[in-house]
């Protein structure tokens, strides 16, 4: 797995508790205010291979994007598969038990295809300057559930 960024936070809470916040995407805009809409397009219980489709505002652009879970390891593992126009990469959350606290990796890579590989040096800066707020409002929100 290739890896442009990479960023961690501790939570001051258990793996499970932050895994159910990772694994709910009807939370997702509660802590990425980015998530404009979301649709879930496959049923059954959430793990591998449950897709969503995302509308997200990225600098006030609509990014739209299908997303795929890889793997799914309750409580410590968390990947996903992104596909977005002419963009197409992985996020992946690793959580690590830390005492009373959790230790959330998050990693990933995102590249462009065609002409838009002429901008993955942007991409993936974006994505290293958004990782900490992501980080930070998941923090957030996992810590002000009781």
């Amino acid at each position: 797995m290739g890896v442009s960024v990479e960023k961690s936070v501790t939570i001051a809470a258990p793996p499970s508790k932050i895994f159910s916040v990772l694994a709910d995407v009807n939370q997702a805009q509660a802590w990425m205010p980015a998530i404009q809409k979301i649709d879930r397009l496959s049923t059954g219980a959430f793990g591998v291979g449950t897709e969503w489709h995302e509308v997200r505002d990225i600098d006030g652009r609509k990014m739209e994007s299908r997303i795929r879970v890889t793997q799914f390891d309750v409580p410590s593992s968390f990947r996903m598969e992104v596909l977005a126009k002419g963009i197409s990469g992985h996020l992946a959350f690793t959580l690590t038990p830390k005492g009373d606290a959790t230790e959330v990796l998050y990693q990933g890579e995102m590249k462009g295809h065609g002409i838009m590989s002429l901008f993955n040096g942007r991409i993936n800066r974006m994505m290293n300057e958004g990782a900490g707020p992501l980080l930070d409002g998941l923090k957030r929100h996992v810590e002000s559930r009781p």
